[in-house]
């Protein structure tokens, strides 16, 4: 089963105004979802997961399979899902998601490295009153000396 994430977009989507069944059968459907889009999910599992009925359950995957003028994703006619031909569920926006995520993912990823690169960088920096090798500790007066030299006489310029 593939990880995928629930974007934070869903607080502000018409689904929300659809009513709690519905959002319970899609958060349902994206967390069981595969790397493709694609829930095995079915309308009597949902409902057995869900304790909810099986009528209430199919109400939902009819409301999500239905074109939906309000939604932000044109495609497919605003529907979220569309049935596969091996008794699935496609879901129509999760290429999209799952891109958003990725990147976000890897901005994140490359944010850590620099913030690594520069603490590893800062705590090679040696003090720059001769004959110290002390690590920096910070500066004064733009002068990078230790902790042992901050507020001695030496560092002053």
């Amino acid at each position: 089963m593939a990880w995928n994430p629930l974007h934070d977009g869903l607080l502000s989507s018409s689904i929300l105004a659809e009513g709690p069944d519905v959002v319970a059968i899609w958060s349902l459907l994206v967390a069981s979802s595969d790397r493709f889009g694609v829930s095995i999910i079915t309308v009597p599992f949902a409902a057995s997961v869900l304790r909810i009925s099986d009528d209430r359950a199919e109400e939902a995957f009819r409301v999500l399979s239905s074109p939906d003028p309000k939604s932000r994703n044109k495609s497919e006619g605003g529907r979220r899902i569309i049935p596969t031909d091996e008794g699935g569920w496609r879901l129509v926006s999760h290429a999209k998601y799952r891109t958003l995520a990725s990147k976000q993912a890897a901005a994140e990823a490359q944010q850590r490295y620099a913030y690594r690169l520069k603490a590893e960088a800062s705590a090679r920096e040696t003090c720059e009153i001769p004959g110290c090798d002390s690590t920096v500790a910070g500066a004064i007066d733009g002068k990078r000396v230790c902790s042992a030299h901050a507020f001695s006489e030496e560092a002053e310029p």
